[in-house]
């Protein structure tokens, strides 16, 4: 009986009026290519009964009707009794409840970079102290007396007479010349530096108590 239609089926016999449409589609077209619907209600709390009623089920090879059709109805023909999935269909649980938890870490990494350094040559002035001698040339007048040696030339008479006399003084003067120069140049040496750090890892610590 279509489950769409307005008239009463096995799905309100089953799970009442509140049944989802497409759990219902879900169902009916498992049934219709041969398939059989099991709902088991266990009302034991002994672990053994439990163990015994899933050994029952598991030689029928059941499939999980909800989980293998979740994402479209084509799972469902997939998971029919005799089929791979339904053969194999714990083993999907199985790998579905595997969870992998990544434990990332950093790693150092040691790049290099250019740095500038500026150096400064400033040039000032001393005055320091030096000596050179000079040779100057000195005259001096000398007079003497002796006697008259020629004929009288004139009537005595007031007259002056002016004697130069020659002297020498040092005269500084001061040339540049070239003295010494700074010659400015670069050379290039490489050193290894070891550079210390931390990095973060990620670890886990497993409770092994099973609590």
């Amino acid at each position: 009986m279509n489950a769409s239609s307005g008239e009463e089926s096995i799905w309100d016999w089953l799970f009442g009026s509140d049944v989802p449409e497409a759990d219902r589609r879900v169902y009916e077209g498992h049934m219709a290519k041969g398939g059989a619907a099991l709902s088991v209600l266990v009302d034991s709390p002994s672990m053994a009964d439990l163990d015994r009623i899933e050994g029952m089920l598991q030689q029928y090879s059941p499939v999980e009707i909800h989980e293998e059709n979740s994402d479209s109805s084509t799972a469902v023909g997939s998971g029919l009794p005799g089929s791979a999935t339904g053969q194999t269909g714990y083993g999907a649980q199985d790998a579905e409840r595997e969870k992998v938890i990544p434990l990332p870490e950093e790693e150092l990494k040691v790049g290099k970079r250019a740095t500038e350094t500026v150096k400064h040559i400033r040039t000032y002035v001393v005055e320091e102290p030096v000596q050179k001698d000079v040779r100057l040339r000195d005259e001096r007048t000398v007079i003497g007396r002796r006697p008259a040696t020629g004929a009288p030339t004139g009537q005595p008479t007031e007259r002056e007479y002016e004697v130069r006399e020659m002297h020498e003084e040092p005269v500084v003067q001061k040339d540049v010349r070239a003295g010494e120069e700074l010659v400015v140049s670069k050379e290039a040496t490489e050193r290894t530096e070891r550079i210390a750090d931390t990095v973060k890892k990620t670890k886990a610590d497993i409770d092994k108590s099973g609590r």
